[in-house]
């Protein structure tokens, strides 16, 4: 995963609720026989790319143990994946980020929409290996997506807190 730029001065906690972890969208698709149901597993896809994008914006990061735990942390994040859709090139997700700072009772919210490719998974196996080989392409390259996925949302975490960083810095 790329690095963005500096990790920025602020120390970040995240939680993914256990819905969020253990999600699974199942749908049947065409190239792959839709007789047959497929299930892409984006919870677990999500739980390990998403602490690994935090680390490349913030300069500490831990997982909280609760929507509410934001500890000594200056934000706490919590991503909910809105929509998740396979496409030719790859995958679309909509994730939604809630983004709460300390010492405000204000919440951002962010709601935006990431297309993620998946070129490097083996594809190609999908259509020609059955019922395990697909599913097991599916599964990575929803892994691959999301990192394809996290740099581009680790650019618009950026972008938010710098632009907040230097509000406050006008303000003073």
């Amino acid at each position: 995963m790329s690095n963005a730029g500096t990790p920025l001065a602020l120390r970040a906690r995240y939680f993914i609720s256990p819905e969020q972890k253990a999600r699974i969208d199942s749908d049947s698709y065409f190239a792959l026989g839709a007789a047959h149901t497929w299930n892409i597993t984006i919870g677990e896809a999500l739980t390990r790319s998403f602490p690994q994008m935090m680390g490349t914006v913030f300069q500490s990061v831990q997982e909280a143990s609760s929507p509410d735990d934001l500890g000594d942390a200056d934000v706490l994040i919590i991503p909910e994946i809105q929509f998740f859709d396979v496409h030719a090139g790859g995958f679309v997700s909509e994730l939604k980020l809630t983004v709460r700072s300390k010492g405000g009772q204000d919440t951002v919210q962010m709601s935006d929409l990431f297309e993620g490719a998946s070129q490097k998974s083996k594809g190609a196996s999908a259509w020609l290996g059955g019922a395990a080989a697909g599913q097991e392409a599916l599964r990575q390259s929803a892994e691959f997506a999301f990192e394809d996925v996290m740099p581009k949302v680790a650019t618009r975490l950026r972008e938010v807190f710098i632009k907040a960083q230097q509000a406050k810095a006008n303000v003073l």
